[in-house]
């Protein structure tokens, strides 16, 4: 009998009218395994409006995780939904959430794949039979419902890229089948096959909401647009380009609505925060920040940023593209059609009286020197710049042309980053390291029989062992030894071992640290750093 039969029944109380009790211990999600019968019966919308996550079918019986398992309203309105008895069990609101994400998003290729199907694949027994798509996307009536399918595969894979934390969304024409991959913790994982019909459709619609050329189709392209999930504002920044299976496209997922992070928020050790802010109090010289692609660069400069009181300093930033608006700083878009380029730009930034100035990234040499020169006459400048550590990032100036003279008198110093994954706190356990752990473990000089934390793997980490990011940091400052040795000579070793004398910690040094401290793991440090 549900609560609602029993409700009508009696004319007790009503709390007291329902059976099944809550249960007093928090739900342990170790224990969950994937079960899209439970799913299925209570959707998105009603787990998120009540965060309740329908985890199994016991017996006849839904067992529900409930932030508030004592609300009776709540109860009465997830029965009548699975029309089943339900069990809760309690457990903390942000776990909840994070179980809705991950879960209801694993029908995404499914809700996809039905939304593309119904317009462009018919079944005929066991054969598909693909029908010519359209080039003609959706009606306006379509575009304003949103009924085509097109777009509600879009919106779709927007909506489920962000709540998977994804950064970006591959659209990759295979020679079978459209792969979509998002990128997560710095991995791509694949998340649905389209039928190849779709491919078209989807890469035409993502060029008209990105601005972009629909009819040119072989040279590479790129553009923006914005989006809404939820009481998020997205920005969403495309590329297209051409293969030998047709265009691929990636969006990356630049999420707004997220708080801008703080030193703080980094990842950085006590002594990496200390030297970091005494670089940031200095009135003028140039502060560069180091790694590869995707290292987390400018959410460093922007942590940067935000240590700054902008409203007595005049801040102004320049980037391709502005990823961020900040209170009180004055941000300039680069356009080079409009002859808008950096070097353009910082020279008509220092004619406007600025105090401090985020150039986006160090390029080319005139945009090295006028960074330099700028440095040089009274401001404070912060950029980053392709280089596999701290001590290559100074050679790196010099190769651009920078002269050694004025690089030596310029710097603050150096901060060189990568992102490593953090263990999973829902699935982590003590124990010796195994496989590749093991043997990053004896290769960096660890106990291998010493048992540590390592992630055992959850459908919160899709079992990987790691859920979330953080940074590894090496912070060379720029000392009266260090410039001295600039001048004398920019040879990458012995600017390292002055470095070392003055104090200096790798980003090995950085990451043993850190696996010391139980947040990431041995193998994940020597795939990021230990070869530095």
């Amino acid at each position: 009998m549900t609560t609602t039969q029993r409700k009508e029944s009696e004319s007790g109380d009503q709390e007291e009218d329902v059976k099944s009790q809550p249960l007093d211990t928090e739900f342990d999600w170790t224990t969950l395994e994937a079960d899209s019968a439970a799913t299925s019966l209570i959707p998105e919308s009603l787990a998120r409006k009540y965060v309740a996550f329908p985890a199994r079918v016991e017996a006849g019986k839904l067992l529900i995780v409930m932030a508030n398992p004592k609300d009776y309203r709540a109860l009465q309105s997830l029965e009548m939904r699975a029309r089943m008895e339900v069990i809760p069990v309690p457990s903390p609101a942000n776990d909840i959430i994070n179980a809705i994400d991950i879960h209801y998003s694993a029908s995404m290729p499914d809700a996809i794949s039905s939304a593309m199907d119904n317009r462009y694949i018919a079944k005929a027994g066991e054969h598909e039979e693909v029908r010519e798509i359209p080039l003609v996307l959706a009606s306006e009536d379509e575009e304003d419902s949103d009924s085509s399918p097109v777009i509600q595969a879009i919106d779709s894979l927007i909506s489920q890229a962000v709540k998977a934390r994804s950064t970006d969304i591959h659209i990759e024409p295979m020679e079978d089948r459209v792969r979509v991959r998002f990128r997560i913790d710095g991995f791509l994982q694949e998340v649905a096959k389209l039928p190849l019909a779709a491919h078209s459709a989807l890469i035409s619609r993502l060029k008209i909401m990105s601005g972009m050329d629909i009819a040119e189709r072989r040279r590479p392209q790129d553009g923006h647009f914005s989006v809404k999930v939820g009481e998020s504002s997205i920005e969403v920044r495309s590329a297209t380009s051409d293969t030998v299976h047709g265009e691929m496209a990636v969006l990356r997922i630049l999420n707004k609505s997220l708080k801008l992070f703080s030193l703080d928020d980094l990842g950085m050790l006590d002594h990496s925060r200390t030297a970091m802010r005494r670089l940031l109090g200095a009135p003028y010289g140039i502060l560069l920040v180091s790694g590869p692609t995707g290292a987390g660069k400018t959410t460093t400069l922007y942590a940067a940023l935000n240590e700054m009181d902008s409203g007595r300093t005049n801040i102004i930033t320049i980037e391709d593209p502005v990823e961020y608006r900040f209170p009180g700083v004055n941000s300039i878009q680069i356009n080079d059609k409009a002859g808008l380029t950096f070097p353009a730009s910082l020279r008509a930034v220092l004619r406007m009286d600025p105090d401090t100035v985020l150039v986006g990234e160090i390029r080319d040499a005139e945009t090295a020197r006028i960074a330099v020169q700028a440095a040089l006459t009274g401001h404070l400048v912060m950029s980053s710049v392709h280089a596999n550590d701290a001590v290559r990032a100074v050679s790196r100036m010099v190769d651009l042309g920078v002269e050694p003279f004025l690089l030596s008198s310029a710097l603050l110093g150096v901060v060189s980053q990568r992102m490593v994954r953090m263990i999973c706190d829902h699935c982590v356990t003590e124990k010796p390291p195994e496989g590749d752990d093991a043997t990053a473990t004896l290769e960096m000089g660890f106990d291998a029989e010493k048992p540590m934390r390592i992630g055992e793997g959850c459908y919160f980490c899709s079992f990987t062992g790691y859920r979330g990011r953080t940074g590894l940091y090496e912070i060379l400052v720029a000392t009266e030894e260090f410039r001295q040795q600039i001048l004398v000579e920019t040879d990458n070793s012995k600017l390292l071992t002055t470095a070392k004398s003055n104090g200096f910690r790798s980003m090995r040094d950085d990451g043993l640290e850190k696996v010391e401290k139980g947040l990431t793991s041995p193998s994940e440090v020597m795939r990021s750093v230990y070869s530095l």
